[in-house]
């Protein structure tokens, strides 16, 4: 009695392969979408420019409506490949604590939107960026932090993050 099929021959790479890495970068073009009432897609894509682009997945950019004061918010939806990144509206500069780790926990300014969304567009990259190499998204607040942080007023083209070990660790 024949069960099925025969079994392809085992491939240890196969494997280990889905258990170290994650999903790989997916193909098309970044989307960009906005109902802020200051600023159009294509503007929104100037704010971008020079940052690394989350190929595959929509950047929808939208006002958020705060009760007492302004603050930073901002989600990946995985399985709609969107990034949503909320702008407080009405817009005054604000501070807002940012979890640095070792390097401790300032208070930032964020004097204009631009800053808002660059900030919030890198932290959330981060996130991206890991679950495409590493497998792991939601995690490594502090990792993310830190590199929408260092990065997030650059004028020139920013690379995507490097996970290195720490000098402690060597």
């Amino acid at each position: 009695m024949e069960m099925g099929r025969p079994l392809a021959p085992y491939d240890r790479r196969m494997a280990v392969r889905s258990v170290l890495r994650g999903p790989g970068r997916p193909l098309g073009p970044m989307a960009v979408r906005s109902t802020l009432p200051s600023h159009t897609p294509a503007e929104i894509r100037a704010v971008l420019r020079g940052l690394p682009m989350a190929t595959g997945y929509t950047i929808t950019v939208k006002p958020l409506r705060y009760r007492t004061r302004p603050h930073l918010v901002a989600f990946t939806f995985w399985q709609s490949r969107e990034m949503l990144i909320q702008v407080p509206e009405p817009f005054e500069p604000f501070r807002e604590l940012v979890d640095l780790g070792s390097r401790g926990v300032p208070l930032v300014p964020f004097r204009t939107r631009r800053e808002v969304i660059r900030f919030l567009y890198l932290h959330e990259f981060c996130h991206w960026w890991l679950y495409l190499t590493h497998g792991w998204g939601t995690s490594a607040e502090v990792l993310c932090d830190t590199y929408a942080f260092d990065n997030f007023r650059k004028r020139d083209v920013v690379s995507p993050p490097r996970r290195s070990r720490s000098s402690r660790a060597r």
